[in-house]
């Protein structure tokens, strides 16, 4: 009997996985299809920044939706979408972002020393670098872990009956690994194992203080500033030293 109940929950898993990624795919193509409908040409004219943040923008506001859906229907809790002061969220965020700033800065200094850093195509304006930072900053974090993090653990624990240790760290790795998946292009069917292992590994990070600080704030504060620490250093080495 114990053989069979596992059976279940790993089949109940592998449901729940399958229709969570499914729901994220359509959110983002209708946030693809909407932010297809506009010209931004006279704001955008390098189509860098509009287009993906409305693109962010809807997505968001569709798992939004779905989020106050599951609530109220399927009593589902625990998205912890408000913002909390907690200690330990502070703590890790403070911890990931030096992390990070430190990784930037090594891959960046040995990039230019070997000359292997990939630059950005596009002319280095004020509309170009204001607009694709702000897009870091204010809306990729939340959009994301909203759709990619909360979401999706709060679904995990409410099916699996128990909001245990054991049980959040499924939770945590499978988002993780749906947030890796969706940096695969299943369109044209290519992929990069570094982007997809790399979000992997990010994905894990946010999962993990999602959990420990009870709010989804300080994984949107990590994303974003992991954003903004690879696109602006690669601006500041464009700048600086080409």
């Amino acid at each position: 009997m114990k053989a069979k109940s596992r059976d279940i929950n790993i089949f109940m898993v592998g449901v729940i996985t399958a229709v969570i990624f499914i729901i994220q795919y359509v959110f983002s193509f209708i946030g693809g299809h909407i932010s297809g409908l506009f010209d931004y040409s006279v704001i955008d004219s390098d189509d860098l920044f509009m287009r993906i943040s409305v693109h962010h923008i809807v997505q968001m506001l569709c798992a939004v939706m779905l989020i106050i859906i599951l609530n109220r229907s399927c009593k589902i809790k625990g998205f912890k979408l408000q913002p909390e002061f907690d200690a330990k969220g502070l703590k890790y965020t403070v911890i990931f972002c030096s992390v990070i700033a430190v990784y930037y800065l090594t891959i960046y200094i040995i990039g230019s020393i070997t000359d292997t850093i990939n630059v950005y195509d596009y002319e280095l304006n004020k509309i170009n670098i204001t607009g694709h930072l702000a897009f870091q900053l204010l809306i990729s974090g939340p959009s994301e872990e909203i759709l990619f993090r909360a979401l999706p653990i709060a679904v995990y624990i409410h099916f699996l009956r128990s909001d245990s240790k054991k049980n959040r760290v499924i939770a945590v790795v499978l988002s993780a690994l749906l947030f890796a998946a969706a940096h695969i292009n299943f369109r044209e069917l290519t992929v990069s194992w570094f982007q997809v292992c790399y979000a992997f590994a990010l994905g894990l990070a946010y999962g993990f203080v999602l959990v420990r600080s009870k709010s989804v704030v300080y994984p949107m504060i990590m994303h974003s500033v992991s954003n903004v620490v690879s696109v602006g250093g690669c601006y500041l080495y464009m700048l600086y030293f080409m």
